[in-house]
């Protein structure tokens, strides 16, 4: 078989349809020594595991992508730009031959043909770095050099205002090449390019080949009133396939204007006849929430999918508010599983089940994604082995870069994402192995996440050395002594990057020391020597607060991945080293939480960038704001006899109730956590550098119209912060990042960080309330949105194509996410464009995290003197556990637990460990209330309930009493009480209290308060 032929059978595997990732083999990982002093040869090459042969990408049903759907739309009126039927003044680039002709046409006798090379040799040739090799950029850009693109340029400008829909027919050439994408753009002439301005550029993928493909945008958001220039651009990313035709040839018809029913692309009004719920479902025992939009109904029904009836009628709880007016669709009481679907009025949605495995759909989506983000390997129907001529070379070593996974769809390589993604995945296999019925999908978890280690440690030269950032965004043909061969010289040392290389292998280390111990000493290796080379160059906090880049890590995310590695190398070792540093670097991230009420708002608990706490975290791109909470969750977890554990907690309890929970109020009813707080003195602080942007900027194109000019971007970042909520004169709320420039968009990557944390502060808490906003956010992503949209891909309905360039779609690919232009509100445009839209591997790492948390079992165990019975007060689910010691997953839930003639109510939050001793005799049931008054003075009132002699001890933050302590006698049958007086320590931030019966820290019970009211969002 040829190399030309080789893809066919790949191609008939990636048309094939897969429901579910075929997963059943641990990937072998190749054994290259990971440290510099003890190689012994001089080039080490990826290796394509033996069980990805298994594996097949999973196909998404279009019949539910929004774009296809799209396409069935009545047009209600057209205008012709050009039926390719005269000469119309096209023009094109160097590297495209552009013709008229007659051999195929969509309307009328001709169309315009476009042809260029996907793989141009004299591009490569051209594109040289100072050692010689090629680059191994990709030409994604039009107006660079040897772009492809065709322009038509009107002689006058043209007001398109009266249509809101392009459309453009393109039969694309029978081709070997699975991944073809077109982007159109146009020109419109004074238009502004600041912050709050949406950029005229759309990315077609996946265009279907050897047939004629609509290719449709609808621009309502967009001035286009004085259009000057259409543009098709033809991104040049080479092939991904050795031995294929590189050229690619489009026949271009009927490019018209359109008018349609556009879809909504900004704002909080549900949109209409649409209902906004979690398309993939709700577990039995969970919280049920829809939203719609306003209408004269009352009730709404509950419908069984298969059979068309209602099963449940509810009414409508209405809510208006400076958002607007919407009905709220509860049904948190039916717990049936089943397949059903909602109707409220005219407003009805599609089907979405009720049951314990809604998650696991997600799970497995992104797992789909992360397999066909992974470079170095083939991907049936995506690419061959990929990379495997691109190396880095330090001190006459030379390695192959191909491995790990692509960071984004233009086949970048970000090694911080992978490190983060690695530590992800084995947390998300942690709660999956402890299930016996999940051991496959644990078992692909786990392999995932190994292939991303393999790499981790191959690109490691010695202690704190690394390769960096690979900039290759070009299929090379992994031949070595080719002419596109890349040779990076880019090994290093980046704090940042060996502190999150240090997490992924100590977590790796620790998780497969009974599983691979050979690797796992590998791991444990390599992060002791990276966490040392860190730690010997940071030995207080750093007074820094300079900007931080685009994908840098600020102060307080060196320190809070710091402690979280800290506590892992721990667990790993059990070194009290470790235990002292964590110790020391959880007082520094504490330092940079904000604890008081500053200015009399009622938000706090968010975090400062710099140790002098000059800049706040304003996270706009990537999003870490997750560091810092599962960081004093480790330490709660790890240490929780330590005197510091109280601050800790207190800040977990900050956070997800000052900033988190209080902070969602201004979203209602929606509940998204906000991004961030923002001071009026903020908008004067400058950010980083956009280097991209200045060099987009330098040249008038549909990225940039204009050149923004600093009064422009200083005016729309102001309209962005007044339209945020009001918290005092000088400070402002926002649902989503106040952006400062116009390309660098993408909320929900931002939005999944503070999402993963406010999971965390929820098991530490036994909070399931908390546990289930955070369920909230992810659905919020899944279609609880106004648009009723999902934003990943191939999952739920109406999602739409991502940015991908050089990739296809993937099911379970996910881009930056959501935009906001004005009020502060949520935008979901219908193009493609990068970022915001772009399909990015750290997305992916995103929801993978989160899915460690929402929706997993909680775990009991201990031991039981008597049988015991567990019932869930929402679905009535019986739990029995017999006499003895037990280990068991419960679903989460509020349950009555019945022991030995007994009962009290207990909290199991999703993921979380509970040791339950399940003893009648010692038994104690206990809750907690408190009132502060005005002076800061608090009265805190235990009441008891079990038999024998008990002691209680508080642990206090922010307030004292003269006595932590107090015992009591519980009889059989009464309940008792204690009462403590606390007088608050600094009326200007909260105080906290954890009540601890018999120094049994599991069944801690807490209160928490602040001085005087607190104004209300809205």
């Amino acid at each position: 078989m040829t190399r030309a032929q080789r893809p066919s059978p790949m191609r008939r595997a990636f048309l094939k349809s897969s429901s579910a990732l075929a997963a059943t083999t641990l990937l072998p990982i190749q054994a290259t020594p990971a440290d510099g002093d003890s190689l012994t040869t001089k080039s080490h090459h990826a290796v394509e595991p033996a069980g990805s042969a298994g594996l097949s990408l999973m196909q998404p049903d279009l019949s539910r992508a929004l774009d296809v759907r799209c396409l069935t739309k009545s047009v209600l009126a057209t205008r012709l730009i050009d039926d390719m039927e005269r000469d119309a003044g096209w023009s094109a680039s160097p590297a495209v031959t552009l013709e008229y002709t007659t051999e195929r046409a969509k309307v009328g006798a001709r169309s315009l043909r476009f042809r260029t090379l996907l793989r141009n040799e004299e591009y490569i040739k051209a594109t040289r770095t100072a050692n010689g090799s090629f680059t191994g950029s990709g030409v994604n850009f039009d107006g660079t050099p040897f772009s492809a693109s065709v322009k038509l340029t009107f002689d006058s400008p043209q007001d398109w205002s009266d249509y809101n829909r392009l459309s453009l027919w393109c039969y694309l050439h029978a081709t070997d090449n699975p991944i073809n994408c077109v982007s159109l753009q146009f020109l419109c002439q004074g238009a502004s390019a600041g912050p709050a301005d949406p950029v005229a550029v759309h990315y077609i993928g996946d265009l279907k080949r050897g047939e004629w493909n609509r290719l449709s945008w609808e621009i309502s958001e967009y001035r286009r009133d004085r259009i000057v220039e259409f543009t098709l651009f033809q991104p040049l990313s080479g092939v991904p396939y050795r031995g294929i035709d590189a050229t690619v040839t489009y026949d271009l018809d009927q490019l018209q204007l359109e008018r349609v029913e556009v879809e909504p692309v900004q704002g909080w009004a549900v949109s209409p006849r649409k209902i906004a719920y979690s398309h993939i479902g709700y577990q039995p025992g969970a919280t049920k929430l829809a939203i719609c939009c306003d209408s004269p109904t009352d009730a709404f029904a509950l419908i069984d999918a298969l059979t068309g009836r209602a099963v449940a009628q509810f009414s409508v709880r209405k809510l208006t508010n400076r958002r607007g007016r919407f009905h709220l669709l509860d049904f948190t009481a039916y717990s049936t599983p089943g397949t059903y679907r909602l109707q409220c009025g005219e407003a009805v949605g599609e089907a979405f089940e009720i049951g314990e495995g809604v998650w696991h759909q997600l799970i497995d989506s992104t797992l789909n994604g992360f397999y066909g983000f992974r470079c170095g390997c083939a991907v049936p129907g995506v690419h061959e082995a990929c990379h495997l001529d691109v190396f880095v070379d330090y001190q006459g070593e030379r390695r192959v870069v191909g491995g790990g996974w692509h960071d984004a769809a233009n086949l970048t390589q970000g090694p911080g994402r992978t490190h983060l993604s690695i530590y992800a995945l084995l947390r998300l296999y942690e709660p999956l192995a402890a299930m016996p019925l999940e051991a496959q999908r644990a078992t692909r978890v786990l392999d995932e996440a190994r292939w991303g280690l393999d790499w981790s440690l191959r690109m490691r030269f010695g202690p704190g050395l690394r390769c960096l950032y690979g900039g290759y965004s070009y299929w090379t043909d992994s031949e070595t002594g080719t002419d596109d061969d890349v040779v990076q010289e880019n090994v290093g040392r980046d704090t940042f990057q060996n502190i999150l290389a240090t997490l992924a292998t100590a977590a790796a280390a620790r998780v497969l020391k009974s599983i691979d111990p050979v690797l796992s000493a590998r791991a444990l290796k390599a992060a002791q020597e990276d966490y040392a080379a860190v730690t010997s160059e940071i030995r207080q906090p750093s007074m820094d607060s300079s900007p931080i880049a685009i994908n840098g890590g600020s102060w307080r995310d060196h320190v809070g991945y710091l402690t979280l590695a800290a506590v892992e190398l721990h667990r790993a070792t059990g070194q009290m080293r470790y235990r002292v540093d964590a110790l020391k670097f959880g007082r520094w991230l504490l330092d940079l939480q904000e604890q008081q009420f500053v200015g009399g708002s009622p938000i706090t608990g968010y975090f400062y960038e710099d140790a002098p706490r000059t800049r706040l975290v304003h996270e706009f791109h990537n999003g870490f704001e997750e560091c810092g909470l599962l960081a004093l969750q480790a330490l709660c977890d790890r240490f929780p006899d330590d005197p510091q554990w109280i601050s800790w907690y207190a800040g977990l309890v900050i956070y997800s109730e000052y900033f988190c929970q209080l902070g969602t109020a201004a979203s209602a009813p929606f509940d998204i956590i906000p991004a961030a707080v923002w001071r009026r003195q903020d908008l004067s602080a400058p950010p980083a550098e956009d280097r991209l942007g200045r060099l987009l900027a330098a040249k008038s194109s549909p990225l940039f119209p204009t050149a923004p000019d600093e009064q422009l971007v200083r005016e729309q970042m102001l309209a962005m912060y007044e339209a945020g909520t009001r918290l005092s004169d000088d400070a402002r709320l926002r649902v989503f990042p106040l952006w400062h420039n116009h390309i660098q968009h993408g909320a929900t990557v931002v939005h999944l960080g503070k999402t993963a944390g406010l999971a965390c502060a929820a098991q530490v808490r036994g909070r399931c309330d908390l546990a289930e906003l955070a369920a909230r956010q992810l659905q919020w992503v899944l279609g609880t949105n106004p648009f009723s949209r999902s934003l990943i891909y191939g999952v739920g309905y109406d999602f739409w194509q991502n940015f991908t360039v050089a990739m296809p779609n993937l099911v379970g690919g996910m881009s930056l996410g959501f935009n906001s232009y004005s009020g502060d509100a949520p935008a979901w445009g219908n193009n493609a464009v990068f970022p915001y839209k772009e399909m990015w591997i750290f997305s992916s790492c995103r929801i993978a995290l989160n899915l460690a948390h929402i929706g997993m079992p909680a775990r009991i165990h201990g031991f039981a003197s008597v049988a015991t019975t567990l019932r869930e007060q929402r679905t009535g689910q019986i739990v029995r556990i017999a006499a003895g010691r037990y280990s068991q997953a419960v679903p989460a839930g509020r349950y009555s637990v019945l022991c030995g003639g007994f009962e009290w109510q207990q909290e199991l939050v999703d993921g979380r460990h509970y040791r339950l001793a399940l003893e009648p005799e010692h038994a104690i049931a206990m809750t907690v209330s408190a009132v502060t008054d005005a002076t800061g003075a608090v009265r805190l009132e235990l009441r008891l309930r079990g038999r024998g002699r008990h002691e209680v001890q508080l642990r206090l933050f922010n307030c004292e009493t003269a006595n932590l302590m107090q015992q009591i006698r519980l009889n059989a049958g009464t309940e008792s009480k204690l009462t403590w007086q606390l007088r608050v320590t600094d009326t200007l931030k909260p105080w906290v209290v954890v009540a601890i019966p018999d120094a049994q820290v599991n069944l801690r019970q807490e209160a928490y308060g602040h001085v005087g009211s607190l104004q209300e969002l809205s």
